[in-house]
């Protein structure tokens, strides 16, 4: 049956080295799961950008269904794309917390893009018309977009042409 001591002095010793193997076990796990982890975020982040990409062109795709529909008027604000149907939802902003776009406006008489944040774009309506959408991050991306890295330089607008340079960029509303 085993060393049975009158002290039980085996029993105790093996337990230990269970103990022991079972503490090394866990310390491996551990150093495996805090490699992971940065890889798992990049990965997230990957995922969130395409989502960007995804949600950005909805809404530009949003407008121009609005603007046909409505013989070359631009659209007031997001919410009437939702109201009149073009737009399923409100999608949020995938790079921040907060979840706001920043609106694009195409400047009045010139070829700049105007940036507003969407909550004031009501008072830049003057200045130009809405044509899309932008991120209001201002974190550098994994992939360069248009020729520009951060996201808030990401801009998605009707007639944008993914394969051009992105325009001058404006920004505006206290940004």
């Amino acid at each position: 049956m085993g060393q049975n001591t009158p002290t039980g002095e085996g029993d105790a010793a093996a337990r230990g080295y269970l103990l022991l193997s079972v503490m090394i076990g866990v310390l491996i796990l551990s150093v495996f799961l805090l490699m992971a982890v940065p890889l798992w975020e990049t990965e997230m982040r990957r995922e969130r950008e395409e989502e960007l990409l995804f949600r950005a062109r909805q809404y530009v795709r949003a407008i121009e269904m609005y603007t046909r529909k409505h013989n070359n008027l631009s659209p007031q604000n997001y919410e009437i794309l939702v109201q009149e149907k073009f737009l399923r939802k409100l999608y949020k902003d995938p790079m921040t917390d907060h979840g706001r776009w920043d609106a694009v406006l195409q400047a009045v008489g010139a070829k700049k893009m105007l940036i507003v944040p969407g909550d004031r774009v009501g008072r830049f309506l003057s200045r130009g018309i809405l044509v899309g959408v932008c991120s209001s991050s201002p974190e550098e991306g994994f992939r360069e977009y248009r020729g520009k890295k951060k996201y808030n330089e990401w801009a998605f607008y009707v007639g944008a042409k993914e394969d051009e340079e992105m325009p001058e960029l404006e920004y505006a509303g206290g940004l």
